[in-house]
């Protein structure tokens, strides 16, 4: 059924009872009594995740707040399991983004709290990468890359490689338009998927802030030649360029002298100035 009106006294009865369930599950859990309520916490989870489409931003926030609490102070892999099994099952039968997008935030912290049991942080890692980034919506496909840099920071070369070698090919000058003959949801769902792997691609760099792996410049390199692509695709390559200059200026000096000119070249026309490199 359809959920009362707003101002009406049964809404206002409605949200009394839902706060009342949320609050209870938040205080069990900040008083260490999380096991009792372990029988509990999928429908909890459910309940948390549903209120974030509300138009009540207070009741969302006290939802933020236990899926906060949820995966971060529920210690027990066996119930971690399941409330990932059940953000998985929302992510994939919600039509509301943001519910999606909370999904996405609740598998990261998850994934991070029990970062030492690799199984489940997997598993939270695909989900944000291959559920999360090819979501229809930009701001969770946005919401996916910023998480799965926090995932790629405890992945391997080898993960981080994989992405890099799926980067999108840089259109030709005077080349045929992307998407001719298509219709109109073909060319969407193309400009979804290339706009997914400049996001992987983004992840892969914003992943180590201060550190210059082997792969970086193969990483910089591909979002650089990107750059006068579709605008959605070259807002991304303009702020992460920004964000890895920011954040490498302290070893730029490593960076002049490791990296080839071609590469220094690619930074340079993506930020608008020869000067910094000199």
């Amino acid at each position: 059924p359809d959920a009362p009106a707003a101002g009406t006294p049964q809404r206002k009865e409605l949200v009394s009872r839902v706060e009342g369930h949320m609050f209870f599950y938040i205080h069990a859990m900040r008083l260490g009594w999380g096991s009792s309520v372990h029988a509990e916490a999928g429908g909890a989870l459910r309940l948390m995740l549903a209120v974030q489409e509300d138009s009540d931003r207070e009741l969302a926030q006290v939802g933020r707040m236990g899926l906060e609490l949820c995966a971060t102070s529920t210690h027990n892999p066996a119930v971690v399991t399941h409330l990932v099994d059940t953000a998985e099952d929302v992510h994939s039968t919600t039509d509301s983004w943001r519910v999606r997008s909370a999904c996405l935030d609740f598998v990261r912290e998850a994934g991070h709290t029990f970062g030492l049991h690799s199984e489940l942080r997997g598993r939270c890692m695909a989900m944000v990468q291959e559920k999360g980034l090819l979501d229809p919506v930009p701001e969770v496909r946005q919401n996916a890359s910023a998480s799965l840099a926090g995932f790629l920071r405890m992945a391997g070369s080898e993960h981080i490689r994989s992405i890099i070698a799926n980067a999108p090919k840089p259109r030709r000058r005077g080349g045929k338009a992307p998407g001719e003959g298509k219709t109109d949801e073909e060319r969407a769902g193309m400009l979804v998927r290339r706009h997914a792997k400049t996001l992987g691609l983004a992840a892969c760099v914003l992943s180590h802030p201060t550190e210059l792996p082997e792969w970086m410049s193969d990483a910089v390199g591909s979002l650089c030649r990107l750059q006068g692509d579709d605008t959605m695709i070259t807002a991304v390559v303009s702020k992460t360029v920004g964000e890895f200059k920011k954040s490498h200026q302290d070893v730029w000096d490593f960076v002049k002298t490791t990296w080839s000119e071609d590469d220094l070249q690619l930074l340079s026309d993506v930020s608008g100035t020869h000067s910094y490199y000199s």
